[in-house]
């Protein structure tokens, strides 16, 4: 693309010695958003840029050049109806995926029972930069005991409800399917924490506990279980790369839900696919007074 040429473009504003040029270029509506990924013996890569070149007509004159990196990503109007959706508060439907599991904190005794449940919004797509709220609901039941006439246990039972945020593992994870010219690679990597167990989760996370519930068994007042519920609220907001595919390379996300309890080889875990979208309908704006200028110098 020419932009501008001597003699067949008008020249800049009398005592201005700086060139403006406005001028766009059309992506395709299928070019994949800016990426990078590396790991053992895996490297992808999707870069962009705008390259300008000031071409000199002198004998011993070299053309310079400039090179911009540019941040791409695909529009998704379906994703920027939902954000809009979501900031107001959300009032769609709740996809929920849950897992049990009966755990004994020795290897032998009767078996308790350990529930959990991750409530986010049943989206298509989820939209970038905007809070998504979710829910997890951890309940745990007694193995069978007696009641001895007690409204709550003297102490804490077993299996015990996590108490805080910093006993979930709440991740996301991406996976990279690369098809090079020797063999398909499919590697996995961690991309951020929802809820660390090193740091306080940002944005926080609300906690609510109840108090235990007795089930008794049938016919059976004083004999049952104990049962317990533990619900952590938050929202998380996606800033990586959206999900996208081309033959040479497919990513794909997933939310990784673990807990562990006491004792050996307790752990409930869930994974949720999702998709990220840009929520994007068209290009950003720029706020020009913010750039520091690049120019290619052309002298006569």
């Amino acid at each position: 693309m020419t932009l501008w040429a001597r003699g067949r473009s008008p020249p800049p504003p009398e005592g201005d010695h700086i060139l403006r040029i406005p001028f766009s270029l059309p992506l395709p509506h299928d070019a994949p958003p800016s990426f990078g990924f590396e790991s053992y013996m895996n490297v992808a890569y999707v870069r962009y840029a705008v390259e300008v070149t000031g071409v000199r007509t002198g004998t011993f004159a070299v053309d310079r050049t400039i090179k911009v990196p540019v941040v791409v990503v695909a529009l998704d109007p379906l994703g920027a109806a939902l954000r809009a959706e979501l900031k107001i508060g959300w009032q769609g439907d709740w996809g929920r995926i849950k897992a049990e599991e009966r755990i004994r904190k020795m290897p032998w005794g009767d078996y308790s029972t350990v529930k959990m449940e991750l409530i986010v919004p049943h989206l298509d797509t989820i939209p970038l930069f905007t809070a998504v709220p979710y829910s997890i609901i951890i309940t745990t039941i007694s193995a069978p005991t007696k009641r001895k006439g007690l409204p709550q246990p003297q102490k804490d039972i077993f299996p015990p409800v996590p108490r805080s945020a910093s006993e979930i593992d709440f991740e996301l994870r991406r996976h990279v399917d690369l098809q090079t010219p020797y063999f398909p690679s499919n590697p996995e990597e961690h991309v951020a924490d929802i809820i660390s167990k090193a740091h306080a989760p940002v944005p926080p996370v609300d906690v609510e506990i109840t108090d235990y519930m007795w089930l008794p068994e049938e016919g059976k007042e004083d004999k049952g279980c104990w049962m317990q519920e533990a619900t952590f609220h938050s929202s998380m907001i996606m800033r990586y790369t959206p999900t996208f595919l081309t033959e040479e390379i497919k990513i794909k996300y997933t939310l990784h839900l673990k807990v562990d309890f006491p004792g050996m080889g307790n752990t409930l875990r869930v994974e949720f696919p999702i998709n990220i979208g840009s929520g994007l309908e068209s290009s950003m704006p720029v706020d020009e007074r913010a750039l520091a200028p690049m120019m290619v110098d052309v002298p006569a």
